[in-house]
Parts: structure tokens; sequence; C-alpha cells
């Protein structure tokens, strides 16, 4: 269905370029070469402008992208380190750490620092 020129882009870069003069004139061809090929580069004076991608491709982008967000990691992270103030004795527990001394304070590090973990 393309141009030997556009073949070899496929081959190059696992894609198919299209002009965007195609698009209004071919949508139809330019869908069932997504749907073929998973997407088509639209190019403007044989500069990429926009890619066409199936439904399918869409999706899977849009589900890896939000899978491997940072903000989740971060945010499930910071649910767990807050965890421990939910409990029914953290207020005690902060009024003594805040009222500790330097020394009360590096004290109890030290030993958290040897417990197994």
């Amino acid at each position: 269905m393309g141009t030997m020129r556009e073949n070899q882009m496929r081959m190059k870069h696992g894609s198919v370029r299209r002009p965007a003069s195609d698009v209004k004139g071919h949508w139809r061809d330019i869908v069932a070469e997504v749907n073929a090929v998973g997407e088509v580069i639209v190019t403007n004076y044989d500069r990429p402008e926009v890619v066409v991608l199936s439904i399918e491709r869409y999706a899977k982008l849009k589900n890896d992208a939000v899978a491997r967000d940072p903000l989740n990691a971060l945010r499930e992270e910071f649910d767990r380190e807050l965890a421990a103030l939910r409990n029914a004795d953290a207020p005690r527990k902060l009024r003594r750490a805040f009222g500790s001394t330097p020394a009360a304070i590096a004290k109890a590090a030290n030993a958290a620092g040897r417990r197994p973990r």
C-alpha cells in the first residue's frame, strides 16, 4: 500500500510515514495502515508532526505510563511512612520523641540501627 520510500521507512523505523496531505484524502488507508502496523507518522514537509496510533497501542502505552508513574510510587511510599502515625499510640510517641534530648535521640537511633530487620 505504500511507496518504496514508505516501505523503506517502515523497515527502518518500524512505522509508516505519510505526508499530512494524505490525511484528509486517504484517511481510510491510514487507518488500515495503523491497524496493520500499529502506528503511522504523519509528516509535514518530511518532518514528523503527529503519530496516529491504534486504540490497542494507545491503551497499552497509557497503561504502561500509569504503571510506571513515579508519583504513584512516591505516594505509596509516603502512605507507608505515614501509616505509623495512624496508630492509636502515635501521639504519645511523638510527644515523647519531640521532648527527648539530643543524646536520647542518638541513643534510640543507634539502638534501632543495631536491630535485625
